[in-house]
């Protein structure tokens, strides 16, 4: 049964250019390996815009590699944010980011991001200019480091989680073996 994917990308940032045909590739095969449906958008920003999401819908007051938010409807026993999507990737963004000025529920990913059966509703933001300065750091190419980046967003969708030790390391394995299937040689935490 082939999997159904509707991907929405958008690149908010001048750091490094974004291979659009590459991360469909890298959404679509993770999505075809955990046999998932997915309605996705994936943001790739600069440490500016990722740190002001952070702080405004984590409380967390710093710059950070990807933040992932599974979309979810609303429901009377769940604590939401509701938020504008289009003022969350970019106030000035006029074009619309899929959903445009509708209210949507907006919960960090990593409880269980699925919605609707089989498909994941999400939206992954990824900050390029950490990428591009941590594959510096790691001697990895950028565009594996934000493939890491993007199959650790995808993984927090589909429930898996790196609050507690445990989890974490069957996270890091999934990703690394992900990664390695892909084609990436990136050096993922333990």
């Amino acid at each position: 049964m082939p999997m159904s994917c509707k991907l929405e990308i958008i690149n908010l940032q001048k750091h490094y250019p974004i291979d659009k045909n590459s991360i469909k590739k890298i959404v679509r095969n993770v999505l075809k390996f955990e046999k998932k449906d997915a309605e996705l958008n994936v943001v790739f920003t600069d440490n500016k815009r990722i740190k002001e999401i952070n702080k405004t819908f984590l409380g967390h007051n710093y710059a950070t590699d990807v933040i992932t938010f599974a979309y979810h409807e609303p429901s009377l026993n769940e604590d939401k944010v509701s938020y504008n999507l289009d003022q969350i990737a970019s106030p000035s963004n006029k074009r619309g980011i899929k959903g445009g000025s509708q209210e949507r529920t907006k919960k960090p990913a990593g409880k269980k991001g699925v919605v609707r059966g089989n498909t994941l509703t999400g939206e992954i933001i990824i900050s390029v200019e950490m990428a591009k300065k941590l594959a510096q750091k790691h001697d990895c190419s950028v565009e594996g480091e934000i493939a890491l980046y993007l199959v650790h967003g995808l993984l927090h969708l589909f429930g898996y989680n790196d609050k507690q030790k445990r989890e974490a390391k069957k996270m890091h394995q999934r990703e690394g073996e992900l990664l390695s299937d892909l084609g990436f040689r990136v050096p993922v935490p333990h």
